[in-house]
């Protein structure tokens, strides 16, 4: 789980992870918004530990228009469970 005590910047998907936020993954060619925990991601792929956050990364497969498209993930500053 992650740290309730993260006190730096979260600027990959590894600190959004060791923050415990959620981040939101969205299509860019379809804008399709998902939110889920950075746990997810990093289990399918241990490279995106160190991915940077606002920046299109290709790879992701988009459920909404069928097709493999690059995605951008961004941090909610949210923690799950939180409204």
């Amino acid at each position: 789980m992650g740290r309730r005590n993260f006190h730096g910047q979260v600027l990959t998907l590894g600190d959004s992870c060791q923050a415990d936020y959620l981040v939101m993954v969205v299509c860019d060619r379809c804008h399709a918004q998902k939110q889920m925990h950075p746990y997810k991601l990093i289990a399918a792929n241990k490279s995106l530990t160190n991915a940077a956050l606002g920046v299109p990364l290709p790879g992701f497969f988009c459920k909404s228009c069928r097709r493999s498209a690059r995605a951008t993930v961004t941090c909610t500053y949210r923690r799950s469970g939180e409204m």
